[in-house]
């Protein structure tokens, strides 16, 4: 039981960081001490449906409240403090860290183009998985410099909870350390 455990998330950090890509040229961003960073939700989808979609087959399950906080709350609370705090655990030997910062030279838009939210269900939960590309600009402009693409991310497989928001909030701290481990590696 153990080694079939072990194959499968091995398997499943293989085909994370297979299906991750680089393109252009980071390599300004290796001189800077801080990075802006900025989330775009525009067009997200959930498991391939839309936002409208989901939260109307959630409503038997979910109040209005929870719902509010789908877009906001959880967002900003949870899932981004997330992702921010795990590229910045990655880039500390750097000098490097990434925040609000409006001033920075460059600024990184991380954009969500789809969150697949998993399941719970005892032993057989599966993991929620994120898509999108953070994209880096000279701040104030739209000269983008390079761009780091991630897909299906998952969460940690053995974090099996039935709250969907912090299954969610698993997976965007694996995109972290995505984007993270990424810029750490210019030279």
């Amino acid at each position: 039981m153990k080694k079939l455990l072990f194959a499968l998330v091995a398997i499943c950090c293989m085909t994370t960081l297979q299906a991750q890509k680089t393109t252009g040229d980071l390599s300004p961003l290796k001189d800077q001490t801080q990075i802006n960073i900025k989330f775009d939700y525009t067009g997200v989808t959930y498991d391939g449906d839309s936002e409208e979609k989901y939260l109307k087959e959630e409503d038997n399950a979910k109040d209005a409240q929870w719902k509010k906080s789908w877009t906001s709350t959880f967002r900003t609370s949870i899932w981004e403090p997330r992702l921010t705090e795990d590229i910045n655990n990655e880039l500390v030997k750097k000098g490097v860290k990434c925040g609000s910062f409006p001033k920075a030279t460059y600024t990184m838009v991380v954009k969500i183009k789809d969150i697949d939210p998993g399941t719970f269900a005892g032993p057989m939960s599966m993991p929620s998985k994120i898509t999108g590309v953070a994209t880096v600009y000279k701040t104030g402009t739209k000269d983008e410099i390079g761009a780091i693409e991630f897909k299906n991310v998952a969460g940690n497989p053995y974090f099996m909870t039935p709250k969907i928001e912090a299954r969610v909030g698993e997976a965007f701290s694996n995109v972290g350390k995505v984007i993270g481990k990424r810029l750490s590696k210019i030279k």
